[in-house]
């Protein structure tokens, strides 16, 4: 027995119209997923938000540990009355003071910390006459020459006063530097204070009594 028929094509695109129509109203009712696809697009930003923060909270960390050892350097100097007995005694004990500085940068590297200490003493005569006594360099940082002129703050020092100065640099190096937009590979800081001595003034070697002929 055959069974003839004849299925209208309009029919069969109104039936695949509508189950379209089901798919799409299921789809738009559906929000499973919804919340890891807009986290997905978060995520990147939420994670530079993440370096930044650790970043900031370092370097302003290490500028303290920065600052701290440059204050104290000038007055572990200032307190003492000479450095030494002889040049090499007086370099020695400087040496030895800069161990201690180290220590402070702990726990962030201090091998790219430098240091120049100096004396600078005013003219009896004028104030404004200031030229440098006796330097030191650390870590090969630059120092100006004996009985070269160095100016100093206006009113630091009356006439024939000395202070003693450090002058330092240091380059910080941020750990996600490479990620995070507006941080650079390296930064180099420097700072520099002024220190009144404990005496009239510090020796570089004992007998000295604060006289350099210039």
């Amino acid at each position: 027995m055959k069974i003839r028929g004849r299925v209208s094509m309009r029919n069969v695109g109104h039936s695949a119209e509508r189950r379209l129509d089901k798919l799409r109203g299921m789809f738009w009712r559906n929000t499973q997923g919804a919340a890891a696809v807009e986290f997905g697009f978060l995520a990147p930003l939420l994670l530079l938000m993440l370096l930044g923060t650790i970043e900031t909270a370092r370097a302003v960390s290490t500028d303290r540990h920065f600052t701290s050892a440059v204050a104290t350097a000038g007055d572990l100097v200032a307190r003492e009355e000479y450095l030494g007995k002889t040049s090499t005694a007086a370099k020695s004990n400087l040496d030895s003071m800069m161990l201690s500085i180290k220590h402070l940068m702990q726990p962030y590297d201090s091998s790219s910390l430098k240091l120049a200490v100096f004396s600078v003493r005013a003219s009896p005569d004028n104030a404004s006459d200031t030229k440098v006594i006796w330097s030191y360099s650390y870590n090969g940082m630059q120092v100006p020459a004996d009985c070269s002129a160095y100016t100093l703050p206006s009113n630091i020092v009356g006439k024939g006063g000395s202070v003693i100065v450090v002058d330092s640099t240091y380059i910080f190096k941020p750990l996600f530097g490479d990620f995070v937009p507006g941080i650079s590979g390296s930064m180099t800081w420097t700072s520099k204070s002024y220190h009144s001595p404990r005496n009239s003034c510090v020796d570089y070697v004992e007998g000295d009594n604060c006289i350099k002929s210039c």
